[in-house]
């Protein structure tokens, strides 16, 4: 069971949304600027954030029955999170065929709008009030 609480599943859904459109947006302007193996490049290490990320909140927002659980949860998801991450990053370095600033550029791109989106989510709630 996912976590009731409708805020939380909010805020996670927008994340992983924009996540998805920055990956897009980045592999576009790779494309324009490097061509197509910076594009895949970038989709690859944008994909990397975004999974590994949509992972960890499938795992971290299931219901528990107290903190314990809860904590227990987080550590979970955040192991899950770095091993998905660094085996990906492992499977596209041994094909040999990434443009690695295109890719760490999407990847780095998903952990800044991870952090900013429900900052900006808090922000504007806050104006409204």
């Amino acid at each position: 069971m996912i976590a009731r609480d409708a805020a939380t599943q909010r805020i996670a859904a927008r994340i992983l949304v924009a996540q998805a459109a920055t990956t897009i947006a980045i592999a576009a302007l790779c494309a324009l600027a490097w061509g197509r193996i910076a594009a895949l490049s970038a989709l690859a290490g944008g994909a990397t954030g975004l999974f590994a990320n949509a992972i960890m909140t499938l795992i971290v927002l299931r219901a528990s029955p107290g903190a314990a659980g809860a904590l227990g949860r987080l550590v979970i998801g955040q192991m899950v999170k770095v091993l998905f991450t660094v085996g990906a990053l492992l499977a596209v370095a041994q094909g040999g065929w990434a443009h690695w600033p295109s890719l760490l550029l999407a990847y780095a791109a998903t952990l800044i709008v991870y952090w900013f989106v429900p900052v900006l989510m808090h922000r504007t709630r806050r104006v409204k009030d």
